[in-house]
């Protein structure tokens, strides 16, 4: 049997080989970073719009499809989210629905997520890929195998296009030698949760951690909630390895008041019976979100008081 995606002989059985199994697995672990990270600047999100010019299509008289916003980025995350659940379909479609109760993986690919969580774009395409990585060897069985991985190179390079549109954080200037004497110099930025960072200059990519100190100096008053804060932390110190463990210890934190949350706030007006008077009150509004300077801050109290009691005892 032949690969499906590159062609070579098969040795497991199935129609995609190991090689091309993990390269679908790698864009399915990327794939979603890569749209939460845009899906921040889609524009026309309440609260948060951020417009970004160079993701702005000029009219050239080309006739498009009628689903096209003229933005760029919206119109690959609305392709990527498209393309992927018509892939979970097709899967539901070869190998019949799935034992309820249902996973929130198997949900998204089933159409069936709550509304609260079907209306997070982000999040239904992370389960999305969640399930059919899940599913892998099964897909790797059909017919269709082939063209999903190359289906999710396409949709990668589309996004990955995209970073170099939207600012990241600064990550310092880019050190690698071009010649004896001299080194490339360009600035080079990476995006929240990347555990990489690639110059856009001559393309040499390096370990997130190597530009650590000028990334955190960079971020210290960057706001996200605690998924988006613990993914982004745990992608960059050594310290942290779980996502699941460090946003339980954020929102701890948060409930004892240790951590300073952040709102979007709304102007409202209430009457003063001290003053006899209307007077402005700003009200909080929407999810609460944290600083990421605050967050380190309270981490390196915590790795300080841990060190102290293990020399103690």
């Amino acid at each position: 049997m032949n690969c499906l995606h590159c062609g070579t002989t098969t040795s497991n059985g199935l129609a995609l080989c190991e090689l091309c199994q993990y390269a679908a697995a790698k864009h399915f672990e990327v794939l979603p970073i890569y749209f939460r990270n845009l899906a921040r600047w889609r524009p026309g999100r309440s609260g948060t719009s951020r417009p970004v010019p160079g993701s702005r299509v000029l009219y050239d008289g080309e006739i498009r499809s009628p689903d096209a916003t003229g933005d760029r980025i919206s119109d690959r995350l609305n392709e990527a989210l498209t393309a992927l659940s018509t892939w979970g379909r097709a899967l539901i479609d070869d190998r019949g629905g799935f034992e309820r109760p249902l996973t929130y993986a198997d949900a998204a690919l089933s159409d069936d997520l709550p509304d609260e969580i079907a209306d997070d774009k982000a999040l239904v395409f992370a389960w999305l890929c969640i399930g059919l990585e899940h599913h892998l060897v099964s897909i790797a069985t059909l017919e269709w195998a082939g063209e999903l991985v190359r289906d999710l190179r396409h949709h990668d390079d589309k996004l990955r296009g995209l970073i170099d549109l939207v600012p990241g954080w600064y990550a310092g200037s880019c050190q690698r030698k071009v010649t004896m004497e001299t080194k490339c110099g360009a600035p080079m930025f990476v995006m929240p949760g990347l555990t990489w960072v690639t110059c856009p200059s001559c393309g040499s990519t390096t370990a997130a951690r190597d530009h650590l100190d000028v990334i955190l100096d960079e971020a210290a008053d960057w706001l996200a909630r605690p998924k988006a804060m613990a993914e982004a932390l745990v992608a960059l110190l050594d310290s942290e390895q779980s996502v699941p463990r460090l946003y339980t210890r954020l929102r701890q934190w948060a409930h004892q008041g240790d951590l300073e949350s952040v709102h979007h706030t709304t102007r409202d007006y209430e009457w003063s019976e001290e003053h006899k008077r209307l007077i402005v009150t700003d009200q909080p509004t929407g999810f609460a979100r944290y600083r990421l300077g605050d967050v380190l801050a309270l981490l390196t109290r915590r790795d300080t008081l841990a060190a102290k009691t293990e020399r103690a005892s």
